[in-house]
């Protein structure tokens, strides 16, 4: 049984799961930017600029008032909360295949014939990194749609290159998580906890790297969390080191799969 022909099949799956959360992303980008063109069309940004709480001015300095842009509030999309996060989940859920393969008792009937157990962890994260491909370019998608139907070509529109720049890294993020998921998912006996615990990491780590903006003690732990690595503001800003977030990220992913691969491989089924 090949790579290929494990992917279709946990594809298929996930089908129901994926393709909304897929669909979801680029209605969001849609949505984002009708509400940036009617925040322009009333003149409406200049006020928008008072309720940026002071917390996030005094920890963001100046790179906060971006977010009361045109610029700023579609490039916000693509690091929402929401998004971030969501992004991320889809990723690892994907990535928690194996467990669900030790538990539903199919890795039985998969490596009852010659296939390598690596295959298994190789089909998991072929689908969550295609996943997270196809989730950045529906949400470009979205943008672009969104900018055609609802913007004026007055407006400051994000650039493509500013675009790609934060899908990039937006998809660092969700590939370093998808290497975590993949090394629980790789131990653990029920999808369900491999799952729960993968998805209650990646909601911590948001929460610490945004208590790290006004709150010394987060700042000094916010290094751990991979949304650390994503610099959203500075990259709208065009001050962030270009590859330097990227590279630690894929880094950390490429770690976390190893593990993966290793825990996997001495396991006992």
């Amino acid at each position: 049984m090949g790579v290929m022909t494990l992917i279709r099949r946990s594809a298929v799956q996930a089908r129901f799961v994926w393709f909304s959360v897929l669909v979801l992303l680029a209605g969001f980008q849609i949505v984002l930017a009708a509400q940036a063109a009617s925040i322009e069309a009333t003149r409406s940004f200049e006020r928008l600029a008072e309720f940026v709480p002071a917390f996030l001015q005094r920890g963001l300095g100046s790179q906060a008032l971006l977010l009361a842009s045109f610029k700023g509030t579609l490039a916000f999309g693509y690091f929402h909360p929401v998004v971030a996060v969501l992004v991320s989940v889809l990723a690892m859920y994907m990535a928690t295949e194996p467990a669900h393969d030790v538990e539903s008792g199919l890795v039985d009937l998969v490596l009852a014939r010659p296939v390598p157990r690596h295959r298994v962890i190789t089909r998991s994260l072929l689908l969550s990194l295609g996943v997270v491909a196809a989730a950045v370019l529906m949400m470009a998608g979205g943008t672009w749609i969104g900018l055609l139907v609802f913007a004026s070509s007055v407006s400051d529109w994000p650039t493509p290159g500013l675009i790609a720049k934060l899908g990039l890294n937006l998809a660092a993020v969700a590939a370093c998580f998808a290497g975590i998921a993949l090394a629980i998912a790789a131990g653990a006996m029920r999808w369900s906890t491999a799952f729960a615990t993968a998805g209650l990491l990646a909601v911590m780590a948001y929460l610490l790297d945004f208590l790290a903006i006004g709150w010394p003690p987060a700042r000094a732990l916010s290094w751990i969390s991979p949304y650390h690595y994503y610099p959203a503001l500075p990259i709208v800003a065009g001050t962030a080191a270009p590859w330097t977030s990227v590279a630690i990220l894929f880094s950390a992913a490429a770690a976390f799969t190893a593990l993966a691969y290793w825990r996997f491989q001495r396991r006992d089924l």
